[in-house]
């Protein structure tokens, strides 16, 4: 009775939905080039800057390590062979890997501003057996509100809120999100125009275009005579060409003008326009202006930290609600995304970093081992903690262990 009450609220009475796909784009308005190309999602990759933000942001979250750990009071435990654990770092579906299925569905909350997948469960014991990608490309999505909780409507076929992992991207009502290219189409335009600019200038406006001056007066039918006869002969395909201009004619190139030098530049400041739109540094896509060998180290840590981190976050409080049922929640089991993965090019750097965990006593050498994929080894196990730092209590005690065997 609930689910063909849920069909009826979809279908019949048609209320307003929280989000029904596309309609967000023309409402904000998208846009159009100069040339009538439409500024969407595919146009907006053809921009070198932005296919590789964006695919540089996918990457990288679809590279942090996933897995399901059990905390116990101040201990935490790897869970090692559980199907939750397959699903989530190996095998989410029959058709994707993991490192697949994590870059796609980041590539949808970017671009279409939400990430849409079917949780399958076994239906006896309720385990999560798949989680099958929804692509928004071939299948209607819509979320509603009913009886104060939400539905979601994939393909004639409704699911509840716990069937769905649903990572908005930037959102206003907090339930569905807008695509990034739906608020930078004026900005992303703008390249779009320029890089249309350029190729047109090329094409019609390059090395081709010149002035014929003759000392002699010409007529205005031997001027496109002789206008047609120098272009044929310029712009045919041998390897070289040679025109010979009558009576002291000569032939003088147009180049480009300061102002267009200018304008071509733009698709150079594109690239800062980009990166901010995207929240990652501008060396990630490859301007290397204001970077340095001593800031690049720095801002490889912000892009984790400013750009990784918040999507990872997102995917991460879902996983936990979703894919956990209440009562693995009450036992301390939680989805970790291992971000440190990503600093590990830096070979000196981590070994200072793990150098300093090991000496200060907050990590013991076989936890760095695991970390760096290494066999445990007998001994280091223990945790190593510098002689010249200890508490007053234990200062205390080591004095009185020594009166003690200076008294005997």
């Amino acid at each position: 009775m609930l689910y063909q009450s849920l069909k009826s609220e979809f279908t019949q009475q048609r209320s307003q939905p929280v989000f029904t796909g596309s309609g967000f784009f023309n409402w904000f308005g998208g846009g159009t080039t100069k040339s009538g190309t439409p500024i969407n999602n595919t146009t907006a990759l053809t921009l070198s800057a932005f296919y590789n933000g964006v695919n540089i942001l996918c990457n990288d979250y679809a590279k942090l390590p996933k897995s399901l750990y059990k905390k116990d009071g101040r201990n935490r435990e790897k869970i090692h062979g559980s199907n939750l654990t397959y699903v989530i770092s190996k095998r989410p579906n029959q058709y994707m890997t993991a490192f697949s299925f994590d870059k796609v569905m980041l590539l949808s909350a970017i671009l279409k501003g939400n990430a849409y997948a079917i949780i399958v469960r076994n239906e006896i014991t309720q385990e999560v057996t798949a989680l099958q990608y929804v692509d928004q490309n071939k299948s209607q999505v819509e979320v509603r509100k009913f009886n104060n909780k939400l539905f979601y409507h994939i393909d004639d076929v409704v699911y509840n809120a716990e069937d769905i992992i649903h990572v908005p991207g930037f959102t206003l009502n907090g339930i569905t999100g807008i695509g990034v290219v739906t608020f930078a189409a004026l900005s992303l335009g703008v390249n779009l125009n320029s890089q249309e600019y350029a190729s047109d200038y090329y094409e019609t406006k390059g090395e081709g275009v010149g002035i014929v001056t003759t000392a002699k007066p010409m007529d205005g039918d031997a001027k496109t005579r002789y206008a047609s006869a120098l272009s044929g002969r310029l712009s045919n395909k041998d390897k070289f060409k040679v025109a010979v201009l009558d009576e002291m004619g000569s032939f003088q190139h147009i180049r480009l003008t300061p102002q267009e030098t200018q304008f071509l530049s733009t698709n150079k400041e594109g690239i800062v326009e980009v990166a901010r739109w995207l929240n990652i540094p501008p060396h990630k896509l490859k301007s290397l202006e204001n970077a340095t060998f001593s800031n690049i180290e720095h801002q490889e840590i912000a892009h984790v930290s400013d750009s990784i981190l918040p999507w990872s976050k997102s995917f991460k409080a879902e996983y936990d609600v979703k894919l956990l049922t209440k009562k693995q929640q009450q036992e301390g089991m939680y989805i970790h995304f291992n971000h440190n993965s990503l600093l590990q090019a830096d070979m000196k750097t981590q070994a200072e970093y793990f150098s300093s965990m090991i000496f200060s006593g907050a990590m013991v050498g076989n936890e760095v081992r695991e970390k760096l994929e290494l066999n445990a080894i007998e001994g280091l196990d223990e945790p190593l903690i510098p002689v010249n730092m200890q508490t007053l209590e234990q200062i205390e005690a080591k004095l009185q262990e020594l009166k003690a065997l200076n008294n005997e």
